[in-house]
């Protein structure tokens, strides 16, 4: 301390004490710097985040937001779900600015999907998510009403509003694993199927030829029977297993028998339609998909995205469409589709009539079946798969199909959308 000319005390601050000082608020300030990511589908098809090491949220959403984010790059793996064809990924690192909501937009350029910066906004001006109005429950477990404005909080620093209830997972205990570290569910599907199974995993396909050359050479089609049926009940096979089984008999009433017998015991149900190709008479087509129909899934299986870890249970399916279509409204529009002389334009009519309406499967098929082209009935299939208002029949649109080729292709899309 030095006295002035008048007495009067005069600080001689520290230099390097002042730069300490500095510092220390500089690193709080860094510290206090966070800032909000939300994501959104412009093209209004649903995905999924995985930031910085964790699933964001537990279903596929059109929005998803991010808050307490220290500034910085967040990696983010995003899996957009188009309503045809296979899951796309994106993978980028996304910049997040303290004191700023980031707004990232799913965009679909020149027929590629693209994620980028639609805009900035400070965090101010942006209401907070309203917190829980009750104390959060034990880890794991969740509280709210009906889906309305769904909140996860996985860790302390990320908290996501996905829309719907309110969710809460206990920050604390036995968070989600850490990458590497998570250990598959049992009913990850190992060949990558996705769908309604009875069994996982399937098994391997030397036990399968194994089988084929032993009913290859007995001579006696029941013992081949018995020897069949022994194998199914000990195994987990996949439709195109079963398929093979069946063409090594004679008779088609045994065939039948072992097409329903080995329903239970089939990994990849989705692809069961396929079993009927062996059946001979359309009479025995029909009663195989009448038994399908009136036996639930014992289970959903899920397929696992390269380099990611395993996901967390698959997401609840989507509402189905209702109320289902009127036979009478349904009847004028077949009538008017049918009227028409070009394929094209009945394929357009059939197009408005499943967008527009939550046709049943049934009807789905009939209006297939009135299409001449092979690619158009293709094509009608995909898009009112998500229209049909009892998709659990939806087997029963294979039928308009009039190649094998056409038929797996549908059931691999309806394996891509997870079924339902």
């Amino acid at each position: 301390m030095i006295c002035g000319a008048y007495g009067k005390p005069k600080f001689n601050p520290n230099p390097m004490r002042l730069i300490a000082v500095l510092l220390s608020l500089l690193w709080i300030q860094a510290q206090t710097l966070r800032g909000d990511l939300v994501i959104f589908s412009e093209t209004g098809e649903p995905f999924r985040l995985y930031l910085d090491g964790e699933w964001i949220g537990d279903a596929p959403t059109t929005r998803a937001e991010v808050h307490d984010l220290t500034e910085g790059f967040h990696r983010a793996t995003i899996q957009i779900y188009p309503a045809e064809g296979k899951v796309v990924q994106i993978r980028r690192n996304l910049t997040v600015e303290g004191g700023f909501v980031e707004y990232y937009a799913i965009r679909k350029r020149k027929n590629q999907y693209v994620v980028s910066l639609s805009n900035r906004a400070p965090r101010d001006n942006v209401e907070p998510p309203s917190p829980p109005q009750n104390p959060p429950p034990t880890a794991g477990s969740s509280t709210g009403g009906g889906g309305q404005n769904t909140t996860i909080v996985f860790n302390p620093t990320i908290q996501v509003q996905t829309g719907g209830g309110t969710q809460i997972v206990q920050q604390g205990g036995q968070g989600p694993a850490a990458p590497g570290t998570a250990q598959p569910p049992a009913n990850l599907s190992p060949v990558g199927y996705a769908g309604p199974c009875n069994c996982n995993p399937p098994t391997g396909k030397e036990s399968v030829l194994s089988l084929l050359s032993t009913l290859r050479q007995e001579p006696f089609e029941q013992t081949r029977a018995e020897m069949a049926r022994a194998f199914f009940q000990r195994s987990c096979v996949l439709a195109a297993d079963v398929r093979e089984i069946l063409r090594t008999f004679q008779f088609e009433d045994t065939k039948l028998d072992l097409a329903k017998f080995a329903y239970d015991y089939t990994h990849d149900l989705a692809n069961y339609l396929t079993v009927s190709e062996v059946l001979l008479f359309s009479s025995q087509k029909e009663e195989l998909a009448r038994y399908i129909q009136g036996r639930a899934p014992k289970m959903h299986c899920y397929a696992q995205a390269a380099g990611l870890p395993p996901q967390p249970p698959a997401p609840p399916r989507p509402p189905r469409c209702t109320p289902c279509m009127n036979a009478a409204s349904f009847s004028k529009a077949l009538n008017t589709l049918r009227s028409q002389g070009s394929d094209l334009t009945r394929l357009e009519i059939a197009r408005q009539v499943v967008t527009t309406n939550c046709p049943t499967s049934e009807q789905i098929q009939q209006l297939c079946a009135a299409l001449s082209a092979e690619p158009h009935r293709l094509e009608l299939a995909k898009l009112a798969y998500a229209r049909a208002c009892d998709p659990e029949n939806y087997f029963v649109v294979h039928s308009a199909l009039s190649s094998a080729t056409s038929r797996e292709e549908l059931s691999q899309y309806i394996q891509s959308v997870g079924g339902r």
